[in-house]
């Protein structure tokens, strides 16, 4: 089911997503929410992106080999000082690159589809889309970095 990307305008892409509703099917939205990011040709998308009021994103957490990981209601738990620049793009704004500071290592807690709870250290490309992802959940979008 391909959902349309929600306009950039929209007031739930500007506000802070909260934790996941018991009642969610969590295996389906992880599907929905990779047939989409695949279908818009995207590293990473939020829920909120595609309409869906959930605290969840996905995620490529290896580009090279396309391997993704749905993370539902996401924590950053440290970040650390190795800040660094990079170009960034969003397909809620296809039209825009921008340069983007942000920690290049960071500690981060999620949940999977199963409700089971991971605790990693990212960091790179991977540590970037995770924290871009984040910012979504958090009503922040890539222009306010």
């Amino acid at each position: 089911m391909i959902l349309e990307l929600t306009p950039n305008t929209h007031p739930l892409l500007h506000e802070k997503i909260r934790t996941c509703s018991n009642e969610l099917d969590r295996h389906e939205l992880s599907r929905i929410l990779h047939e989409n990011m695949f279908h818009y040709n995207g590293i990473g998308l939020s829920a909120n992106q595609i309409g869906i009021h959930e605290r969840v994103f996905i995620m490529m957490i290896d580009i090279e080999t396309e391997t993704t990981v749905t993370c539902f209601n996401p924590k950053i738990i440290k970040k650390y000082d190795d800040n660094v620049w990079c170009e960034e793009g969003c397909l809620s704004y296809p039209d825009e690159i921008i340069n983007v500071q942000r920690p290049d290592r960071i500690v981060v807690k999620y949940e999977d589809e199963n409700k089971k709870e991971y605790k990693l250290k990212l960091d790179g490309m991977a540590s970037r889309v995770f924290q871009h992802e984040f910012d979504h959940l958090e009503g922040i979008d890539f222009t306010q970095r």
